[in-house]
């Protein structure tokens, strides 16, 4: 219990060092922040990485490959705020948390070989891009390339408990991305036009698949 909290605390302390890089991120393509939503990602960010950095490490325990997977839910995370913001996945933040990412999974692996194969962790990478280039291909452009490149990613990470897992965490992303659709579309909130941030669902259904294996 002590390691968790320790964690949750972590966790929430790197929310406004998160925040600070996101918000210097946009501001490299010339994208300003509403002060409302300034002030909710405040304590929106904290928030959820603390209790994600406390789930990772109550789920995991302490295992050479527990810091890629906290870079990853760190990450994934701004991505979400971004996506949520501007609609948009900026390279500036995806690109680097990847490698970054990449890196510390592929050395966790080598300390740790029995915490998982990156063998298959690629392979998640792949299934995740071309499952998501072909639909984006048959969508004529309805997913976006930042989503495609986003998979990569979330493949990654889910594919190194194993390639279904990647699989699982497409397949819930879209289950609540349609989801979060039809509430906006019954509510009348958004019309069969409207885009929507897709990220958001990508990643809670990466995250679910990911605890979910590790249960």
């Amino acid at each position: 219990m002590i390691e968790v909290g320790g964690a949750l605390l972590a966790g929430a302390a790197l929310g406004p060092a998160v925040n600070v890089w996101v918000t210097r991120q946009l501001a490299r393509r010339g994208l300003g922040r509403s002060p409302a939503w300034r002030s909710a990602i405040r304590w929106m960010l904290p928030a959820v990485l603390g209790v994600g950095w406390a789930a990772m490490w109550s789920t995991m325990g302490w295992t050479a490959v527990l810091p890629a997977h906290l870079a990853w839910f760190t990450v994934t995370s701004a991505l979400v705020v971004t996506d949520l913001e501007h609609k948009l996945i900026p390279n500036s933040i995806l690109y680097p948390g990847t490698a970054v990412t990449a890196t510390l999974l592929s050395v966790g692996a080598f300390v740790d070989p029995a915490s998982g194969r990156m063998g298959t962790a690629v392979a998640g990478a792949v299934v995740s891009l071309v499952g998501m280039g072909l639909l984006e291909v048959a969508g004529k452009g309805a997913l976006g390339m930042g989503d495609v490149k986003l998979s990569v990613l979330l493949g990654l990470v889910c594919g190194f408990r194993g390639v279904v897992v990647a699989v699982q965490a497409i397949l819930y992303g879209f289950l609540i991305g349609g989801g979060m659709a039809v509430i906006l579309l019954l509510t009348r909130r958004a019309h069969r036009r409207t885009q929507m941030p897709f990220a958001p669902a990508l990643v809670v259904g990466a995250w679910l698949a990911l605890f979910g294996s590790a249960v």
